[in-house]
This record gives structure tokens, C-alpha cells and sequence, in this order.
């Protein structure tokens, strides 16, 4: 090829994507992916991206060659990542696939800020499906973000509060301030602490939200659209709560809470969890759709620790250790040109 290496893995990787790769393109491809796990990480986090778009159009039509020569004839001598990550929007501009590139990045949004104005500029950070991200505030709290999830926040906290809005999960180091409590809002909850670890999993989709406590106190209560506060409880480190959004009820247990917030570590920890449950994580965090199929599967305990797998390998282990196999559907746009979620169907082994 003509090009330097780094530029044929660049278009590569989009021709894969697009499904316009040849075989030995594919062969190719594949090598690379395996030789580091940096080329891994930014291939899969790059194919994440592609997958989370909900308005694709068909690529059946598009010249990848031709789109991506405006793209090669500007990469200059930077590092892989770079190039990817700074050739990625026009790539994205000139296949008209809307990837959201701000999913990975940090985004401001909202009005401009108002010098005359004393109220805080808001902004939202995005974490894209099947990755992570972290960020600091500007007190110093420390929050990680889990996949698929968002976090609005002030870039300064005036007022007796610190406050968030949380949609998905996230786990925070608070500064400790007594006189200035934290507050995470999600659409069902408020979490009040002043100085402590915990983990929040509130998805807008989920009637299900959990709070887990590391360390400090956390108080927890029920918040409505009106904006009216019901306290329910308060926990103590190690304690994990489960609040059910539609009947308002809650069980509180004392256990080994580190598999409620591993993710964080790139780590999915399943305890002797039923199927069911597991699939809905894995789902979750990787935005596919899973389909638990046979009476017996959805109360088959699984025990397991995933670390950075993608969802294929996952796929593979689940296989290997549990009576199940399983298959995924090809996707077919749809009427209006979009593509639907991946869809995989789990079934016992013995299920013809």
C-alpha cells in the first residue's frame, strides 16, 4: 500500500466498518488488533462509537475510497490515536453517520456564558456504550462515569448545595464539606453526602436504580417531578440499596459491595448471579439487545469476573462455561434508513 502504515489502518478500520473491507484487508486487520492492546482499546472503542449511532444510513452506496483521500492527504506525523481521534468527525461528516464523537469527549453544553450573569454555566459529560469516563470537579470531587450514562454539572457550585444530575451510573469521590452537602440527582432519587465514596445506578429506561455505600453516610430519598423530597433511609459503608421505582419500595443489604462499583476498574464481577441478571448487564453496558430464551436459563447462577473484554470475547466465555449457546441476528436497515440495535438470542445448549 501506498499509504504509511498508520494511515492504511485508519482506512482499514473504517472500510471494516462499513463492511466494504476485502479479505485480506479483514486478515490484516485482524493482526493489528492483536498486536497491542492500545491497537484493541482504539479499535473497539472506535466500532462502539459506529454501533451507538442510532441514525446510520445505509453505507452500501458510499465510495470509501474516495471519501477518506480529503481525509489520508491531511493526517501529518502524529501519534495513531491522535490521527484517529482528529480525522474521526470528518470521516464521520463526509459517510454521513452522525457518531457523536462528544460520547467519548468531554462536552459543554448549554447557553454561553454571561460575564454579567453570577449563576453557573452548566455542562454534560457523555460516557459512549462500552467505555468509561472520569472527570474532576471543580471542588475537587472525583466522579466516574459508567457506560451509557451522562452527568450535568456546574462549573462552579454556589449556594448552601453541590449539586448533579446523574442519568445512568456513576461512582464519586466527594471532598468533604459538612457545611456544603453533594447532592446526585436522578429521576427517581436524591442522594445527599458530604465527604464520602459511593456508587449510583439510576437509568431513565430502569425502574431499578441501587446505591451502594463505600465509606461516610450517604442519605437517600424519593424526589418527584414537582421537586418535593421523601427521605427513606440512610446507609452505612458497605451497605447496597435497591429501590424499585414503580412500587417505592427498597431492600437494604450488608455484603462485599466491590462488584457494585468494579466497573470502574473495567471489571464486570458476577457472584453466583442469575443469568438473567447477567445478561441485562451486559446488555446495559454494551447498548445490544439479549434475549434470555428457555425457562430453565433465567435462574441459572453464573459466577464470573470479566476484565475489559469486549462484547464478543464476553460472548465466547459465557459460552464456554455455561450450558448455553448463542447466535446474533444480522441487522437490516430500517424504512428510514437506520439500523436497529444488535439483537443476540441466548438458548440452552441442548435447544435445537
Amino acid at each position: 500500500m501506498k499509504e504509511e502504515p498508520n494511515e492504511a489502518i485508519i482506512r482499514i478500520i473504517v472500510k471494516d466498518l462499513a463492511e466494504n473491507a476485502d479479505q485480506e484487508e479483514k486478515d490484516f486487520l485482524k493482526k493489528w488488533i492483536g498486536e497491542s492492546d492500545e491497537n484493541r482499546n482504539c479499535f473497539e472503542q472506535l466500532r462502539n462509537i459506529w454501533e451507538a449511532s442510532e441514525s446510520q444510513k445505509n453505507l452500501n452506496s458510499v465510495n470509501t475510497n474516495e471519501a477518506l483521500a480529503d481525509v489520508l492527504r491531511r493526517i501529518s506525523g502524529r501519534s495513531f490515536l491522535n490521527k484517529l481521534w482528529n480525522s474521526l468527525g470528518r470521516i464521520a461528516a463526509i459517510l454521513f453517520i452522525p457518531l457523536l464523537l462528544g460520547n467519548i469527549l468531554w462536552i459543554t453544553v448549554g447557553p454561553k456564558e454571561d460575564l454579567s450573569a453570577p449563576g453557573p454555566v452548566y455542562s454534560e459529560v457523555f460516557a459512549t456504550f462500552g467505555t468509561r469516563t472520569a472527570l474532576k470537579l471543580i471542588d475537587g470531587s472525583l466522579v466516574w462515569l459508567n457506560s451509557g450514562s451522562s452527568l450535568k454539572y456546574p462549573d462552579k457550585f454556589t449556594g448552601n448545595q453541590r449539586e448533579v444530575t446523574l442519568n445512568g451510573e456513576a461512582y464519586f469521590e466527594v471532598t468533604s464539606n459538612p457545611d456544603i452537602p453533594f447532592i446526585v440527582k436522578t429521576s427517581d432519587l436524591t442522594v445527599k453526602a458530604t465527604g464520602t465514596k459511593f456508587n449510583v445506578m439510576s437509568y431513565i429506561s430502569d425502574s431499578k436504580s441501587e446505591i451502594t455505600l463505600v465509606t461516610g453516610k450517604v442519605f437517600v430519598s424519593e424526589s418527584d417531578k414537582n421537586g418535593s423530597v421523601k427521605p427513606i433511609s440512610e446507609l452505612s459503608p458497605n451497605q447496597h440499596m435497591v429501590f424499585n421505582g414503580n412500587t417505592k419500595s427498597f431492600s437494604i443489604n450488608d455484603e462485599d459491595t466491590y462488584k457494585y462499583y468494579a466497573w470502574k476498574d473495567g471489571k464486570l464481577i458476577f457472584r453466583n448471579e442469575p443469568l438473567s441478571d447477567v445478561v441485562k448487564k451486559i446488555s446495559q453496558v454494551f447498548n445490544v439487545d439479549i434475549e434470555l430464551q428457555g425457562k430453565e436459563l433465567q435462574d441459572y447462577r453464573y459466577r464470573a469476573t470479566f476484565e475489559d473484554e469486549s462484547l464478543s470475547e464476553i460472548l465466547k466465555l459465557l459460552k464456554i462455561s455455561s450450558p448455553i449457546c448463542y447466535r446474533e441476528l444480522k441487522r437490516t436497515p430500517l424504512p428510514d434508513g437506520s439500523f436497529p440495535k444488535k439483537k443476540v438470542i441466548i438458548s440452552p445448549v441442548n435447544q435445537k
